[in-house]
C-alpha cells in the first residue's frame, strides 16, 4: 500500500505500466533506470494506443498516465 505515500521508484514505475498497459504493449520496454528515455517512448505509444477513462478526480476522461507528469518527475533532472 506504498502508493499513496511516497514517490515510486523508475522500476516500480515499469512494473505499474505493465499492470496498466499489459506485457504486451510494454514489451521491449528498456529498464528505466538505464534508458529513461527509451521506456518512455514505449510508455508514450502505450498510451496513445489505449483509451482514455473517467478520472473522477478530474470529472473527465483523461490517460491512464500523465507522461507529461512522467516526465516533470522523473526525467533527467530528477534524483531517481
Amino acid at each position: 500500500d506504498l502508493i499513496d505515500e511516497r514517490k515510486l521508484t523508475r522500476n516500480e514505475i515499469h512494473d505499474f505500466c505493465i499492470l496498466l498497459f499489459g506485457q504486451d504493449m510494454m514489451n521491449g520496454a528498456p529498464d528505466p533506470s538505464a534508458d529513461w528515455s527509451g521506456f518512455m517512448k514505449i510508455v508514450e505509444t502505450a498510451v496513445e494506443n489505449t483509451p482514455n477513462h473517467w478520472n473522477p478526480i478530474k470529472k473527465r476522461v483523461k490517460p491512464l498516465v500523465s507522461v507529461k507528469k512522467l516526465r516533470r518527475m522523473y526525467g533527467s533532472r530528477s534524483f531517481w
